[in-house]
């Protein structure tokens, strides 16, 4: 039953959310679209990936000033040679929202960018990793879209408030 209230509420959040195609020819990760049910679907994957044989990813240790500024504290760091995820952390690792949020966006991407959230998603990879790859060389934020489009699911994550149940009569 919570699956089902929490599928209505993102649905609801996505109505409002959702937006047109941008004019550009670089598609942006506000032109993504989506539905309640495939943030579901990621969510779920990035649940299923800690245990999951069907994904890998690989964690590395960095300090501050080998993270990047415009991801400084869990980075989705891309895919090797054999198709398994990388995601930089730093140390210490801080138990804070933030710190919650960025493993949160850093996993998405990593389940996105390797499939295991189903072809939908590393299809909308592919697509915001094309525009960010479209920006020029010197952008002082190479994964500008990836992390907007990971903003954007957490929003509505964040706006979701699971209603009451109802009271027995």
């Amino acid at each position: 039953m919570k699956r089902i209230v929490l599928s209505l509420a993102l649905g609801v959040a996505l109505q409002g959310a959702a937006l047109a195609q941008s004019p550009s020819p670089v598609p942006s990760a506000a032109s993504v679209q989506f539905t309640a049910h495939d943030v579901a679907t990621l969510l779920k994957a990035t649940m299923d990936a800690v245990k999951s044989p069907d994904i890998t990813i690989n964690v590395v240790v960095k300090d501050a000033a080998a993270m990047p500024a415009y991801d400084p504290i869990f980075h989705f760091a891309g895919l090797n040679a054999k198709g398994a995820a990388t995601i930089w952390v730093l140390t210490p690792v801080q138990k804070t929202e933030a710190s919650a949020n960025a493993l949160r966006a850093a996993t998405e991407l990593a389940c996105m960018a390797t499939g295991f959230a189903g072809a939908f998603w590393k299809a909308i990879y592919s697509q915001v990793a094309a525009a960010d790859a479209a920006q020029p060389a010197d952008s002082p934020n190479p994964y500008k879209y990836r992390l907007a489009l990971t903003a954007r699911i957490q929003a509505i994550i964040d706006g979701f408030e699971p209603s009451p149940s109802p009271t027995p009569q």
